[in-house]
């Protein structure tokens, strides 16, 4: 009998927009990206190296990235999602290579403080951002600057089986490893590629049915495994 968690990417999946993108384009000029994203692609940086040079390009007070931070939200059927699972006792957990700063203000405005989330951290020290990434090279993998496959390893330990959703680049690790992926953008195109299965889908609310069966499912089974052994 399979125990579900809930993994999750933050920018463009929980959220509706990708707001570490929206930042980096507003403060440090729109094709800030693309002269790292050409030195990604010619082995010259890494994910985080890339973040540690476009965030020193910003500089920004605490309060004003609060602000523009706030005019973001998530998607409106994701909340439903976490706590579909939450209220079984199983996990929903976030991993992001994005920042704390956003994630956590979003989640909070939302009634979602509690949830778990696993990211990269900044901090504004006057209007200087300070990057650090706590999780990067857990697994001594150094692509992505917070290894999203060490979390999803932790919640396998622990008996459970996952469900992802994601949408990009730094999700392909983790989502080949899970047991039922929702995949939108690159990751979706990224999958179909490789012929691996997935469900395709846009926002939360496309998931939701699927995520209920599922539970509905594993909560049937738990029923007759019960009775068996009465």
């Amino acid at each position: 009998m399979a125990k579900w968690a809930l993994v999750s990417d933050f920018d463009g999946t929980a959220s509706l927009t990708d707001v570490g993108d929206a930042i980096v384009q507003n403060y440090a000029g729109p094709g800030a990206w693309h002269e790292v994203d050409a030195a990604i692609r010619r082995g010259e940086l890494t994910t985080k190296g890339a973040y540690e040079v476009v965030y020193n390009r910003i500089r920004v007070s605490a309060s004003e990235l609060e602000r523009f931070v706030l005019t973001f939200t998530l998607d409106p059927d994701f909340p439903t999602a976490v706590r579909l699972f939450s209220a079984r006792g199983l996990p929903a957990i976030i991993v992001s290579d994005g920042f704390d700063f956003y994630i956590d203000r979003l989640l909070a405005r939302a009634g979602l403080i509690w949830l778990p989330r696993y990211s990269n951290h900044l901090e504004i020290a006057g209007n200087v951002p300070k990057v650090s990434f706590p999780h990067h090279g857990a697994l001594a993998c150094r692509r992505c600057a917070n290894c999203k496959t060490y979390h999803l390893k932790k919640l396998r330990a622990q008996g459970y089986s996952i469900v992802y959703l994601g949408d990009g680049h730094t999700d392909r690790c983790a989502a080949q490893r899970a047991d039922l992926v929702f995949a939108k953008g690159y990751l979706a195109q990224f999958f179909e590629k490789k012929g691996i299965p997935f469900y395709p889908f846009q926002r939360y609310a496309d998931a939701l049915p699927h995520l209920t069966a599922l539970l509905s499912e594993a909560k049937a089974s738990e029923a007759v495994c019960a009775q068996t052994n009465d």
